[in-house]
């Protein structure tokens, strides 16, 4: 996007005043009341409106390669630049008035007679200055204002991602975008004192540009609750970025919050409206933690008090005790209270559904007696607040209240406890005294999203979202053209059911009709009111929000409802994969009831036109756009393999994509990626998918590669393609792949997952592993006198270009595992990772991460098949490596200065590992050891002769090798197990020796019990093992002990 330089200045300089915060606010305030028919009705805003018209033209010539005009703009005046903030204002707010908020526009045609004189103005001085063939390809049919409406559409396109194509009065949203984004109107240079603060502006545009792009159903629930880092439009995601630090930087200023709050030229409401469209605009890209600071800074300078706390209350109609109930106490402080009075106790608000269930009572009964308990943790503003009779709350503080609860809904589990948590915050604003229209709307709808997950209220949830959804399009759907006429024209009578006493009217039949009752217009709340807060809700526009109702009616399994509202939105890739979805559901196969067929039949009818062989009608110029009488069960996917059609219809790249998929044809995601201008990531993804599927390791490498190129803010992107170099084998560049998956990343912990730092360890592992080779090679070589070649040194080359020594791949790798074992705390593998790298550095093993590390699999794994024996000697290795140093006749244990080496291990062993083992006698020789070198003789000879008792198969207290048992018969008749016993006895024999004189219980009394032990394990060698050398070893110890 070109940014225009600083146009406000020739004669007429803008004074720092010209546009400050209260003169925005107040042109703001007014555009909500202004109408768009009457502004468009002054000279200048004409003159407004003939620039924009004629870019729009220039940009749809431009994409079907016709040549641009060459007209230059004048330069702009103050009073034009005013004329443009104000128009740009109104034509936002007309727009979000005629798609989010309603009610419905008046004279809107009005307005858009205006855009088409306009537009057939800027025709006739493109045909009279470039000819016939300079405006071939984009304006060949007569102008209207659906032709124009064609174009602003075209104009929002971003990476190959169409804008829903049916959006009312697109128009005045392409002009408020042209007069404060793309044109050189409006100065955007940050240095430039008029246009500072109009980056607040710009992030609304940029945000609403997104919201009308993203697909509405890009999984089951709401874009607006259920936010994720998967975005196919890149581009757009991070100019929202840029514009959200460039409007923080105008609103705050360049220094941290501490220092900014207060010293803002913004007014502290204004102040908390910009975080709290922050923390919704960071929710929406599914970035948790800063979306969570904007909350918390909205809530810092709104100076809001509330708590997710408990009280005694009844729930149920059949409960007799009162028992702790969740409920969200809250009170504004800072904001003036004025501001709340008056403001909307009898403010109209849509209709809330009654609960209406035989065992949920409609609200819980708190307990009005209950005394304030003492010593609560609650904020001292809170104590005295009772949960049945709180405060009114400021309309900006409700909304704090509605973001918590969407971002705890979108990041938190789905889970009942999860939900119970949530529902309170919704509860407290519907209960609230104080009511805006557009809150109580998006408080009701948040209510609905938590009840669908509950038995007893998803009945409630399902009706009350269809209810604000038939509100909301009641309230933005003008009548069409077609009933207006049929209305004047017609005189068929109506049916109509009235009560006793109720007047009857002809009904309108050019009104939208609802599910329930719509409100009256007496009852209905102003354009201003419902305006008011629409950007800090994060509202949802209209086809969004019946998208998500379709999805709330297959959570009761009606799947119909579903399909009937895709259909009525002309959602044609919702309607195929609604389809799809019902084929599988129908038979355990997955291909029932032909709905897969049907599904292709729809993608490929939007995509192609018929084939020159079906009998039937050929298309028509205007066929694709004839979407309201096609019967959806007569086309066939056979019928329509005829030519493309041309121009492709809206979102062609993910129709195809969709296509490729139901055929696993890899020529639709290639067609996906060539209409799309090369910016289509999801088409390259599936198909590196096909390929993979196929095992074409590279061609799938290579799909990947071109999908992060146009889309590199995608972890999941970038996971895959780390994996398949780590597939492939290309280390270096799986390792650059996984630590872009962990940058891009922004989930609840810290955006990477442990699957991802797992393979980034091995990719590290690996990588160290072919340097080291390669320095083996290149020594073998070099004693050979010969120069090895530089393809047999790619791992080393790229480790050095990385700044990265064999050491230190292997310290990152070890690094990344842990991050990993700390992300996933009950995987043990990652932890025996951990611990095999960390025994592997040099020169010293890592040994506060191998104790670690085994403390973690014990605690995980729970059993004596958990200890790694080597491991556990090497520990015990390092520990003994050096005697204790005592003085002469101290006779007390050695206990080592905590925080040392040696006490982690010794209370590893002491803590951890004695009450695992019950058969391994290799760790009792290791406690045996350890404790030795404690000086703790009598420990040392315990563990010694459990040592030698496991090994024999023993589970008495007598030292004697057991007759019976299935490890007696594994050393009798097995070598290994044999040359263990014997190692055994040899090391309790040598206990003995050196340790029983100093026990008062065994003193000189140990030959005989050495003596005992060989005798035992003899006896019962003799006949397997006699004339063996371990037995001529017990022998000799036998002489030696005698």
């Amino acid at each position: 996007m070109e940014l225009a330089g600083d146009t406000l200045a020739s004669g007429n300089e803008a004074s720092p005043e010209t546009f400050s915060p209260d003169v925005l606010l107040s042109m703001e305030e007014a555009a909500s009341e202004s109408g768009l028919h009457q502004l468009l009705a002054e000279p200048l805003s004409r003159e407004l409106v003939h620039r924009f018209v004629q870019d729009i033209s220039d940009k749809g010539r431009s994409q079907l390669g016709g040549c641009q005009s060459s007209t230059a703009l004048p330069t702009t005046s103050t009073e034009l630049a005013r004329a443009a903030i104000r128009l740009g204002l109104v034509s936002l707010a007309a727009f979000l008035q005629a798609n989010v908020t309603g009610p419905v526009l008046d004279n809107a045609q009005s307005a858009d007679a205006v855009l088409v004189t306009a537009f057939k103005n800027v025709r006739k001085s493109d045909e009279s200055t470039n000819g016939a063939a300079g405006a071939e390809g984009v304006l060949v049919s007569e102008p209207g204002i659906e032709n124009f409406r064609s174009l602003c559409q075209r104009s929002l396109d971003t990476d190959g991602v169409s804008p829903y194509p049916y959006i009312p009065y697109i128009e005045f949203f392409c002009l408020a975008r042209f007069l404060f984004v793309t044109s050189n109107i409006l100065s955007m240079a940050q240095s430039h004192p008029s246009a500072e603060h109009l980056a607040w502006t710009r992030f609304r545009i940029h945000l609403w540009h997104y919201k009308l792009l993203t697909q509405p159903s890009l999984g089951p629930g709401s874009l607006y609750t259920k936010g994720g880092r998967w975005t196919d439009v890149a581009t757009l995601e991070e100019l929202i970025q840029t514009s959200l630090t460039e409007a923080e930087a105008a609103v705050f200023g360049a220094k941290g919050l501490s220092e900014r709050v207060g010293k803002s030229s913004w007014p502290p409401e204004s102040q908390v409206l910009f975080r709290l469209e922050e923390a919704n605009c960071q929710i929406l890209l599914g970035n948790e933690t800063k979306a969570r600071q904007a909350l918390h800074d909205a809530t810092a300078v709104s100076g809001f008090t509330y708590a997710l706390s408990g009280a005694l209350g009844k729930r149920t109609h059949f409960q007799e005790s009162s028992f702790s109930q969740l409920v969200v106490l809250a009170k504004s402080l800072r904001l003036s209270p004025e501001a709340v009075k008056g403001r909307g106790a009898n403010e109209a608000v849509p209709p809330a559904l009654p609960l209406n269930d035989d065992t949920l009572l409609e609200k819980i009964q708190f307990n009005t007696d209950e005394a304030p308990i003492l010593g609560s943790s609650l904020p001292a503003p809170l104590q005295d607040v009772q949960p049945d009779n709180q405060p009114e709350l400021h309309p900006l503080d409700q909304i704090i209240l509605l973001t918590e609860a969407t971002l705890k809904d979108t990041f938190s589990p789905s889970d009942s406890l999860t939900l119970e948590e949530i529902l309170p915050y919704a509860v407290r604003v519907i209960d609230d005294k104080s009511k805006n229209w557009q809150i109580y709307t998006q408080a009701l709808l948040v209510r609905s999203r938590i009840e669908l997950n509950r038995s007893r209220t998803v009945e409630r949830g399902v009706l009350q979202m269809q209810a604000v959804a038939d509100q909301v399009i009641v309230d933005t759907q003008a009548p069409s053209p077609a009933a207006i006429s049929l209305s004047d024209s017609t005189d068929v009578p109506t049916i109509q059911v009235s009560l006793d006493g109720e007047s009857t009217v002809h009904a309108d039949i050019s009104k939208p009709t609802s599910f329930l009752p719509a409100t009256k217009p007496s009852g209905s709340a102003t354009p201003k009111e419902r305006l008011r807060y629409v950007n800090a809700l994060a509202s949802p526009p209209r086809w969004h929000l019946e998208s998500e109702l379709a999805y709330a009616w297959t959570s009761v399994g009606s799947l119909v409802s579903a399909l009937e509202i895709f259909k009525r939105l002309r959602l044609w890739p919702e309607v195929a994969l609604c389809l799809a979805s019902a084929a599988a559901s129908d038979e355990s196969s997955g291909r029932g009831a032909g709905g897969e067929e049907k599904a292709r039949a729809i993608v490929r009818w939007r995509l192609f036109k018929r084939s020159p062989t079906t009998d039937g009608p050929r298309d028509s110029p205007g066929d694709i756009d004839d979407e309201d009488h096609v019967d959806i069960d007569s086309i066939k996917p056979g019928d329509f393999y005829g030519p493309e059609r041309s121009p492709p219809p809206a979102n062609a790249p993910r129709l195809f994509s969709i296509l490729g998929d139901m055929e696993n044809n890899a020529d639709h995601y290639i067609r996906a990626w060539e209409i799309s201008n090369r910016r289509y990531a999801r088409a390259q993804k599936s198909l590196g998918e096909l390929h993979l599927q196929n095992k074409q390791w590279d061609k799938a490498r290579g799909a990947y590669q071109l999908a992060v190129g146009v889309n590199r803010l995608s972890p999941e992107l970038w996971n895959r393609l780390g994996d398949i170099e780590l597939r492939l084998g290309h280390f270096p560049d799986a390792a650059e792949a996984f630590q872009r998956a962990i940058a891009t990343a922004n989930e609840k912990v810290g955006g990477e997952d442990a699957r991802t730092w797992s393979n980034l360890g091995t990719a590290f592992l690996s990588w160290y592993r072919e340097v080291v080779a390669e320095a083996k090679v290149k020594r073998e070589r070099m004693n050979a006198d010969e120069v090895p070649g530089a393809d047999e040194m790619t791992s080393t080359k790229r480790a050095s270009e990385s700044g990265r020594s064999a050491s230190q791949l292997l310290q990152d790798s070890l690094s990344a595992f842990k991050r990993g074992a700390t992300v996933a705390d009950t995987n043990w593998r990652i932890w025996d990772n951990v611990i095999t790298i960390a025994a592997s550095l040099k020169p010293k093993p890592a040994f506060d991460d191998i104790i670690l590390g085994v403390r973690s699999i014990i605690h995980i794994r729970k059993t004596e098949s958990a200890l790694d024996i080597e491991i556990l000697t090497l520990l015990v290795r390092e520990v003994t490596k050096d005697a204790v140093e005592v003085n002469d006749g101290d006779d007390r244990i050695h206990d080592p200065p905590r925080g040392t080496l040696e006490s982690k291990v010794v209370a590893l062993f002491e803590d951890q590992i004695v009450p695992l083992i019950t058969s391994n006698s290799a760790c009792w020789g290791l406690v045996s050891r350890l404790r030795a070198w404690r000086r703790d003789f009598a420990g040392a000879l315990d563990a010694a002769e459990k040592a030698w008792r496991t090994a024999v198969g023993g589970v008495g207290s007598s030292l004697s090798a057991s007759s019976g048992g299935g490890r007696e018969g594994s050393w009798l008749t097995d070598p290994e197990s044999w040359d263990v016993v014997v190692q055994r006895t040899s090391e309790l024999v040598a206990a003995y020796e050196n340790y029983g004189s100093r026990l008062e219980n065994i003193g000189s009394k140990w030959k005989g019990k050495a003596r005992s032990a060989i005798r035992s394990v003899m006896g019962k060698a003799k006949e397997a093992w006699e004339g063996d050398s371990r037995w001529t070893t017990l022998q000799d110890m036998m002489e030696d002990v005698r």
